[in-house]
Parts: C-alpha cells; structure tokens; sequence
C-alpha cells in the first residue's frame, strides 16, 4: 500500500513539474484590411522551432514550454507581429498588411516573384486602386496609376476603346497595343465593331481583379517574345481562399453630367456676326444678307428699312441645343461574391451588373458577368485549377463614333445655328432647320437606333504536378472567343433614312482563340546561398476570325426595322482570317544569397503572318541585380531601408500586322464579261519579317526610414527596328508599293515612381504616391536615305511618330505646317511665317515646319490617401503635358461662319480683329472667298487651328467610412463600408474644345463624364 502512494505522489509531482514546464496558449488571427479570420497563418513560439498554423477559422491552440513569453504571427501579404504572452491563455491578433515596397510578390512572365528579386522595369497596380471606380474596362483605370504607361480615353462613350501606350509609340504602320493576359490566357484586345467602338476588355468587371502587372522593358516581356513589342499587361483575378464562406455584396449607383457645354452664340449675336462679317467686306446690304444667310428674310425685306431689318436680327431668340441632346444619366452597379474552402479545395464566385449612360442618350452601356475561380489538390502531388469568365454586354450605338455628319448630335449640336426652334409650338419636332445643318438632330437621335452586343467567354483549365520536390509540371488551355452582333437602323422619318425609305444595317463577327501553354520548373538552392530556377516552355496559339453583315432599304413604314422587312438588299459581305503561332522558350534565375541577381531568358518564336523565308525569330535578354541592402555597409542602416540596383537588355517582336500581309492574295474580281472572276489583291514578300523592339534599361529601387519613402526610378532606350513599312515600287509590278522591314524608331526616356507615408501618428494616416514619365519618341531612318515618307511628310527623321488613335491606325506624324504668325494689327488678315521667318499671308509648301505631335512627353499621376479611425479620403490627379493637337470640331467653330453657316465660340468671337491696332490671333470677319482674304491662306490654314493639349485632372475623389468589425459583429457582417465618389470633377486647361482628352480628329466625338456615386459595399 505504501509502494503504490508513493508511485502516486511520483505521479502528481511529475503532472505538477509539466504543468510548470509548459502551458496552452489559444486565440484567433485576423486580417486588419477587412476583419476576416486568416487561415494558415503561421504562430511559432519565439526562440524554438515550437510552432503551429491556424484552422480554416482563424484559430490556433500552442504548447508553449517553459521560460518562453513570446509568440511570432506571420502571414504572406502581412506584416510579422509579436505578442508577449505572460498571465493570458488566450490572445487574439490582429495582422496588418505589408506595405513594404521590395517585399510584395508579382506576377512576371509564366511565374511569380518578390520585387525585392525582380530585375526588370515591372510596375504594379493593386486591384485596391481601382476598386469601385464606375468605369467599364479596367484598362481606363490605368491612367495616372503608373510611370511609363499612358492611357487616352479615345471618346466618352461608355464600353469604348482605350488608348494604351507603354513607353511610347513604337511602330508605324504595325500595332502598338500591349499584349493582356489575363490569368494566363492571351487576349485578342481588337474591336471589330461596326456601329460604336466595343472596348474587348470591358468583359470583365474590374471589381473582380487582384492585381495588374505591367512588363516594361524588353528584357521583362521577352518571355513573350513576338508579341510582346509594346509590353505586356498581365492580369491576376481574384480567387477563393482557405475559410468559411466569405459573401460579399457591392452596390454603388449616381449619376453622369457632361464636363462642360461649348459657350457658342445666341441667335441674335451670331446675326451680329454676320451682318459685320458682310459690312467688312463691303456688302451695302448686309442686314438683309445676314437674315438671308440665316433663313429668316422676309419676302418684303425690300420695303424694309435697315433699322427694321436690324430690330429683325437682334430680336432673333436662342435656343440651346447642347442642353437638349447632352445631360445627366443614370449609372448603376451591383456585385455579389462568395469565397472559401478547405485545405483541398477553394472557390471564388462572382456576378455583377453594370449600367451606365451618357451625356448623349440614348448612348449607354449594359453589362452582366458570371465568373468562377477553382482549384482542388487532388493529391500530394496534382493540383487542378480552372477560372471561367462569362460576359454579355450591349451598346445603345451613337449616330457616329466621330466626324462631321450633319445627323451626328456630337458634331452638330454646338453647330447648328441658334436661332432653329427645336420643337414646333404644337410639340412636334421642326424640320426646317436654316443653315448647313439641315437636319434636325434632336429628331434623327430619337427616331434612328441602333445595338451593339458582345458576348465573351475567357477561361482555362489549368493542371499542375509535382514530379519531384523541386520540379514541377504545369498544363495550361486557355479560349478567348467572342461574338459580336450589330444593328443599325435609319428611319425613314430621318433626312439620312428619307430617300430610300429607311435603311437597316446588320453585322455579326466571331473571333476564337486557343491558347495551350506548357511548361517544367525547376529549382534548387546550393549551400543555401546559391539558388537556381528555371523554366522550360512551349506555346501554341491559333486564331480564326469570321463575319458577314448585310443591309437592306425599302421599309413599309418606320415601325418594321429588322432587315428582313426591307424591300431591296443593298449589300452583303463576309470574311474568314487566321493565323497560328508557335514557340518555345526557356529562363534561368540565378541569386547569390539573395544579393546578387540575374536572369537570362530566350524565346524562339514563329508566325504564319510572315513571310516563308522569315517566319522564325529568336528574343533573347539578360537581366541583372545587386540587392545593395543586404550588404554590410547598409544591413543593420536604419535610414536605408531597401535599395536595389538593376540592368536590362533584351529583344522583343511585333507581329501586329495583317494575317496575310506577307502573302500574294487574289480575290474576287465580281463581274468579268457575265462570268466569275479574279484579280490580285497583293504582292507577296517571302522575306516579310518581324519588327524587332531592343531596350537597354537601368534602375533603381529604394525605400528610406523603414519605408516611409519608397519607389523607383528607370531610364531607358527603346530602339524599334526593322519597321515594317510600305516601300514604293515600280507600277510594272501592278502594285505601288510593298510591305518591307525598313525604318528605326526610338523611344528614350526617364520614370520616376515614389510613395511616402507622410504621417502615421494617433490613427491618423497620410501616405503620397507620385509618378513622372518623360519620353522622346524620334524617328531615327527610314529607307533608301529618305528624310521623310512622300505620302506623309509628317513621318520624318529626328521628329515623332504621333498617336495613333486606335488599333490598326498607322501613326499620323508630326504636324508638318506653316507656323501661324497672328493677325495683322493694321488690317485684320491672318498671317504666317515663311521659311525665312518673314511674314507672309500665303505660306507655301516650302514654308512648312514640324510643330510637335500629339503624343504626349510628359504624363503621370498623384494620389493622396488620408484616414482615421475609419474614415478615409483619396484624391487622385493626373495630368499630360506637351501634347498639341488638332481639334477638328474646335477647327469648324473657330471659322466664327465666315465659311459655312455653322455656330461659333463666343470667346473665338470676342477675340476677332474690329480696329486698326488690336493685337489677337482671330481675323476679321468676312464673305468673300469663302471666308478668307483675296490671296490669302484659310484662316485656319498651318498651324492656327493647332491647340495645347495639356491637363492637370482631378480624376478622382473618394470619401469613405470603414466600420470596425466590432461593431459588426452583433448584426453578422464581418465588414462593411459605405462611400461616395466623383469622377472628372475639375480639369485645369486652356483648351477652348470640350475637353483635351482625346484621340483622332476631335470632331464629332463624344466626351468624357463627370460621374457622381453613392456606394455601400459589405462582407457576411
């Protein structure tokens, strides 16, 4: 009995020495971004190897030994936090996100990295960034968000292109475009559209995206290799992660208002305008020509007296036009999500409808997305993972995207002359419009109509295996197919639909690509100090493209408007095009305990777009690094917080050409004496080669004072050679020119990125981030010594190359003009600058300069975010500077009706010559020869009519309030935030048009919004 309470209180002693030695430590690790518990999240008791993860709650239980008072959290994405332990058995944390700018992982070319690894030129936009902006595509978001990426609306038209330049302009006649991935599958970003531009990137709802990485230099898209001349632009969506289902609802809904209304003349001032335009020019009757000009002369006007015919003019009423075509529309849109998934699988689910209008109804924009994201471990060693985006979204089309059609309510609206009623007094529309602008555009925009719809689906199936610990095996088939289906129809009631009875246009056009990519990576590390990867690949893509359209006259009455109701076929067309592509390629990464860096890369590309002799390029580069931080010199500084140099060359192609324009094509020839018969449509070029992009690159990556400053900065040389251009040959060929590899184009330039936390005190928070791009884009050849190309002398050696102003869009050059001098303070007449600098009044072709392009030299952005305690305001500006432009519908109003009888600029009028001596740059008004002086030039002739198209915009303007999750809890939100926004709400420009963003000619273009919304965005 005595042996066995001995062994008893052995027993208890030993139980009380463990219980001494060691102890249980719970709680739960949550995220600060949004008050969700983070799943595998690791907890390690500080000095041991004593350690645990979290449960798919949050939630952790640890041992923690004896003489041990510390616990190590850590996250990926989340900065590393301890907590001292002592009397709690229980503690709950709390994890920030990491800020700290070398830190971050981004996806590069087929793999990821550390920035703090990476060393090329790469800049990355978080989806954060552009999270309930009210805009369709995520491409229009870009803007101002990073250096050496310029982004151009090229209209206002909800859904419409964008316009993307990535260090500069490029090529000439082949595309400029980056290349999009999104999720590893290629786009085909060409709108192919009929009836209003269709932005392929508005598929999908930007809300939906992680991040955006954009590969600038070569050396960083030569993976890509020949299609990668412009950059690359890759795309990461949101996925499911580790947890309980996450829901999550976001709702925001406003308004749209034009950005400002044209001030043009009334009714009785544009009679003014007239009357002394005809009085300059010697008219003894110049009231009544004024009245005539105008319509409104009176059939007695010959027993009128001048005073009469003068109280006629100046009692003619106004009526404003814009206001009755332009307005506020309506935007809305809604998204619900739900996410989660256990330790095999995870999901993220999505759907969104969007809707928004323009400031010119019935324009608008209606969209609704469905979008799943899953990968399950099937096993240890097989991943599979596939993401499904479906799209379908629709156009209200405009009576014209751009140019002067007198039905267009964009072009004839600020034109049309003041004085036309818009309605009859019985409430019926007035069709005897006086003036050039015969028609009524209120009537045509609401009696015509038209629809664009798209529907997309993007998606991959993605398999990964694990062949050893440190070689794994990924599998990659991705679609991109679109379907296109267009209507137009113009009403009989119409000017344009009235003399055959109405017409009805239709398109239909479906593009598929498949893409499959393979590849094997590799790595090891050697001594812990010497670590290598590598990755192997093939490629292959194919792309087939069809379409017919077809269009009819001769309708019954307006109410039939589909084609099949007309009477006569007017047309009928369709195509088929492809091409395939096909390439391997390899890198290497290489670092020496992470401070000394390099990657080698190589891709061997072919195209059936080239010629048979050519069709095979090799896209080699070479990355470099020095991670000056991990230095002794600098590892234990407190000012120096990351620093990194790096160095870059590499090579990229462009195959942004036609799919057969290498080829000798015939076609169809139609009628040839009763029979079938063909022609040839091009001559071939067997030796038609790729455009080739070399970049050298130098930058550097710095952070000071643990980050609270931090950034980069690039210089580059961009070289484009062997551009493919049209050269002139002999007509005995039966063509006038061929496709030829001739030509060098150059980009040169300087990008600045910083980012600073300029308090962090109390709760209060204030960070800045700042980006600068200066470019200097030149032609520096052309071909057989030519200064210039003779079709356009814009296009010339030592001068820029211009902005084209969409896909497929040759250059447009340098402005080549006479430079406009004034107006003669004696006289009135404009003048102008011969070659010698002297004035004359009517320059020559010989007299012509080079004034700049419209591609802007300087751009870039800056964001201010402000929050405390929950509540947060961000001001985002962009700004361009050093563009000029050629503003076509700023040209026609600038001609103040001395040409035509169109409406003018009240401050184009203001400024007119009326007095010997006045100094300005607008001349005197006159009739005679079409507005202008005898022997004199246009008044809008060289570069008068060129404007500046510099802009600081605030683009942007959030106030928000973010609820603790304390609060939320007793009502079972996890997260909520309600905010209010506004778009566009100020622009600082001297620019006399509706606004300096644009591309094209200007005239009859829509114009960017300010858009207004309320938002309420909430997780359960």
């Amino acid at each position: 009995m005595r042996k066995v309470l001995l062994l008893g209180l052995m027993l208890l002693f030993a139980s009380a020495v463990a219980f001494a030695q060691s102890r249980v430590v719970t709680g739960t690790v949550t995220s600060a971004e949004d008050g969700q518990p983070i799943p595998g999240a690791s907890v390690i008791v500080k000095g041991t190897t004593t350690g645990t993860a979290t449960d798919l709650d949050g939630k952790f239980s640890i041992n923690v030994p004896q003489g041990n008072n510390v616990l190590v959290f850590s996250f990926v994405g989340s900065t590393t936090q301890e907590a001292t332990i002592g009397n709690r058995t229980q503690i709950n944390i709390v994890l920030q996100p990491d800020i700290t700018s070398l830190s971050e992982v981004i996806v590069t070319g087929y793999g990821t990295q550390l920035k703090r690894e990476v060393t090329g030129a790469v800049s990355s936009v978080k989806g954060e960034l552009i999270e309930n902006l009210p805009m369709q595509s995520f491409d229009r978001a870009l803007q101002g968000r990073a250096a050496g990426v310029q982004v151009r609306s090229s209209n206002g038209l909800p859904g419409g292109a964008v316009n993307i330049r990535i260090r500069g302009v490029g090529s000439i006649n082949a595309g400029n475009e980056p290349l999009f991935i999104i999720d590893g599958v290629q786009l085909n970003n060409a709108s192919n559209s009929n009836f209003t531009q269709s932005n392929p990137l508005a598929f999908l709802n930007p809300n939906d995206i992680e991040s955006m990485e954009i590969l600038k230099d070569a050396a960083s898209a030569a993976i890509y290799g020949s299609q990668a001349a412009n950059g690359v632009v890759i795309i990461t969506t949101k996925k499911g992660k580790q947890g309980k289902a996450r829901f999550e609802f976001n709702a925001f809904a406003g308004q749209t208002e034009p950005m400002k209304y044209l001030d043009v003349l009334g009714g009785s001032e544009w009679y003014q305008m007239r009357r002394e335009a005809f009085q300059n020019s010697g008219n003894a009757s110049a009231e009544a020509n004024a009245l005539n000009n105008m319509g409104v002369l009176p059939a007695n006007w010959q027993t009128l007296s001048q005073a009469e015919l003068e109280a006629i003019g100046t009692g003619l009423p106004t009526y404003d036009w814009q206001r009755e075509v332009m307005g506020t529309g309506q935007l809305q849109n809604y998204e619900l999500s739900v996410s989660g998934g256990d330790e095999k699988t995870t999901f993220f689910v999505s759907g969104s409808y969007n809707y928004q209008e323009s400031s010119f109804k019935p324009v608008d924009f209606e969209r609704g997305t469905i979008r799943l994201a899953m990968a399950h471990q099937a096993n240890a060693r097989l991943k599979i993972e596939t993401t499904v985006n479906l799209s379908t979204f629709q156009q209200n089309v405009p009576f014209a995207i751009d140019g002067a059609f007198l039905g267009s309510p964009a072009f004839s609206a600020s034109a049309v002359l003041p004085h036309n009623a818009i309605y009859n007094e019985d409430g019926t529309y007035n069709t005897a419009i006086r003036g050039v602008l015969g028609q009524n555009v209120v009537l045509v925009n609401d009696y015509n109509s038209g629809l664009q719809r798209t529907n997309t689906l993007v998606g991959n199936l993605i398999g990964t295996y694990k062949i050893a610990d440190n070689l794994t095996f990924r599998s990659l088939v991705g679609i991109d197919y679109r379907l296109l289906q267009g209507d137009s129809y113009r009403d009989p009631r119409t000017p344009d639909g009235a003399g055959v009875r109405g017409r009805s246009s239709v398109q239909s056009d479906w593009r598929t690509r498949f893409i499959t990519t393979q590849t094997l990576n590799w790595n090891k590390s050697f001594s812990n100090v010497h670590n290598v990867s590598a990755i192997l690949g093939l490629e292959y893509l194919s792309e087939t493209r069809e379409g017919i359209s077809g269009a009819g006259i001769g309708f019954p009455t307006f109410q039939f408007r589909t084609i099949q109701s007309a009477a006569t076929p007017e047309s009928i067309s369709g195509f088929w095009t492809g091409y395939r592509r096909v390439g391997g390629f390899i890198s290497a990464n290489y670092d020496y305990n992470k401070k000394y860096l390099a990657t080698v890369t190589a891709r061997y590309d072919g195209s059936s777009r080239f010629g048979e002799n050519n069709r095979y390029g090799l896209f080699p580069s070479i990355r470099v690094g020095w991670y000056l931080k991990e230095e002794s010199f600098l590892k234990d500084s407190e000012a120096v917080s990351d620093l990194k140099i790096r160095a870059s060359y590499g090579k990229t192609g462009n195959d942004q050409i036609d799919n057969f324009g290498a080829r000798g094509l015939y076609g169809g020839a139609g009628n040839y004496s009763g029979l079938a018969g063909i022609r040839p449509g091009s001559l071939a070029n067997l030796n038609l080669g790729w455009e080739s992009n070399l970049t050298f690159n130098l930058g550097l990556d710095y952070g000071f004072f643990n980050n609270r400053v931090s950034g980069a900065i690039d210089v580059f040389d961009r070289r484009s050679k062997d551009l493919l251009l049209d050269q002139p040959i002999l007509w005995t060929n039966g063509f006038g020119s061929i496709a030829n590899n001739v030509g060098e184009l150059q980009n040169k330039g300087i990008e600045v990125e910083i980012s600073t936390v300029n308090i962090d005190r109390g709760g209060f928070r204030w960070n800045t981030s700042f980006n600068f791009t200066y470019i200097k884009n030149q032609v520096i050849s052309l071909y057989d010594g030519l200064q210039a190309l003779p079709a356009n002398p814009g296009i010339a050696v030592g001068q820029p190359v211009g902005n084209p102003p969409f896909a497929g869009a040759p250059a447009p050059g340098s402005f080549f003009a006479a430079e406009y001098a004034g107006v003669n303070p004696a006289t009135g007449r404009p003048m102008w600058y011969d070659i010698n600098r002297n004035i004359t009044y009517l320059p020559l072709a010989a007299d012509r300069i080079y004034n700049g392009s419209n591609l802007s030299p300087y751009y870039g952005g800056l964001n201010n975010t402000i929050s405390y305690k929950g509540f947060e305001l961000t001001a985002f500006f962009t700004y361009e500077y050093g563009a000029v432009v050629g503003d076509g519908q700023y040209s026609f109003l600038r001609e103040n009706g001395t040409r035509l009888a169109l409406n003018a600029l009240s401050e184009v009028h203001d400024r007119r010559w009326m007095e010997p001596g006045q100094i300005t740059d607008i001349p005197r008004n006159l009739t005679t020869n079409a507005g202008n002086e005898v022997r004199g030039a246009g008044r809008n002739s060289g570069t008068a009519g060129l404007l500046k198209a510099d802009f600081v915009r605030l683009s942007q303007l959030t106030f928000a309030y973010n609820f603790k999750p304390q609060t939320l809890r007793s009502l079972g939100l996890s997260s909520a935030r309600i905010y209010a926004q506004g778009l566009n709400l100020w622009t600082y420009a001297d620019y006399p048009g509706y606004d300096p963003e644009f591309t094209g000619a200007g005239t009859g273009q829509i114009p960017l919004t300010k858009n207004y919304t309320v938002g309420i965005k909430i997780g359960f």
